[in-house]
């Protein structure tokens, strides 16, 4: 499915409000994209006189609703390339998939809602899960923020981190590269953790194997259970062994599995969750697992969407833990 037909897909799904959480983070990173412009006014014009109220709908309120709508989105930054007239088209585009609420909010009431109403709404900070264009995951923690190409058109997929994240990066031919001021992080497909704060920067690897560049021409390579410490001052590189995941147990309380097998996710859930899972079949540990459960889901909820991924039935053992039964993939 090229990227116009996945964006139109993914603007229906939420436009009939059954798109996944990763679907509607998809399709918000898609909506900053400039190449995408004549498609959205397409999308527009088709839906636009059949659900909103005829309006003329002012720049001035165009660009305070978008700002409104962003807020309650996924932490996304607008490229600086963005014109004016785009923030209308988006305003426009998200209050048309947002009709069942905010088109009534703005559009039915009698005193139109002054600016502060909609300016001042303070974000909540929480931690926030993105699924990226080539598949890989990015957990941010609290306020932290990334800004990058949405469709990663280059040879390489390039973002820039302020504050801390968790990375779980798809392999591709590309290599995914984080740039954290003067110091970048380059990998080809890993999990890690990058704390990048004003008292220094540190990497923590979970598993595959990264490349860190302090900016001067030092750099130093990091694999699995190893944390690397930048120096603010004089970047000077420090490596040491450690626990990764203790060291970000911030990141604890959810689960990305990101093309991972049946059996390395069972063996994470039984070391989360403390209890027993049991693959009946064992041909079905080798069938892969692409999921995020950061809503605070319970084990055997967890274990239902598992389950249906892989065409699988469980049921509860008496005495405590879950059998999976089933072919599985194959």
């Amino acid at each position: 499915m090229g990227v116009p037909e996945r964006l139109t897909y993914l603007f229906y799904r939420y436009y009939e409000n059954t798109c996944t959480p990763s679907e509607k983070e998809e399709l918000f990173q898609l909506l900053l994209h400039p190449g995408h412009d004549a498609l959205l006014r397409d999308l527009i014009d088709k839906t636009w006189a059949k659900d909103i109220p005829s309006h003329l709908q002012d720049p001035a309120t165009a660009d305070r609703i978008l700002q409104y709508i962003i807020q309650q989105q996924p932490a996304v930054h607008l490229p600086p390339r963005r014109k004016p007239i785009f923030f209308r088209y988006a305003a426009a585009i998200l209050i048309l998939l947002s009709v069942t609420g905010l088109t009534y909010y703005f559009y039915t009431s009698h005193t139109p809602a002054p600016v502060s109403a909609l300016t001042d709404i303070t974000r909540p900070v929480i931690d926030q899960c993105l699924t990226l264009s080539d598949g890989s995951k990015v957990l941010l923690h609290k306020n932290a923020h990334i800004d990058f190409d949405p469709a990663f058109s280059g040879k390489t997929r390039e973002v820039t981190l302020v504050g801390e994240a968790y990375f779980d990066i798809r392999h591709d031919t590309r290599p995914f590269i984080v740039h954290t001021g003067r110091i970048t992080t380059t990998v080809l497909g890993t999990a890690f953790n990058i704390n990048a704060h004003e008292k220094g920067f540190t990497v923590t690897v979970l598993k595959g194997k990264v490349k860190v560049d302090n900016g001067s021409g030092d750099f130093s390579i990091l694999k699995r259970n190893e944390q690397l410490m930048v120096d603010p001052v004089n970047h000077k590189l420090k490596k040491i062994q450690v626990n990764a995941k203790e060291e970000i147990a911030w990141k604890k309380p959810y689960l990305l599995f990101n093309d991972v097998s049946m059996k390395e996710a069972v063996e994470e859930l039984q070391q989360q969750f403390h209890t027993s899972i049991t693959l009946a079949n064992p041909a079905a540990e080798s069938c892969h697992v692409t999921a995020s459960f950061t809503q605070g889901e319970s084990l055997e909820q967890i274990i239902r969407v598992l389950s249906k991924i892989n065409n699988m039935e469980y049921r509860l053992i008496p005495g405590g833990g879950f059998e999976l039964n089933g072919e599985g993939c194959k």
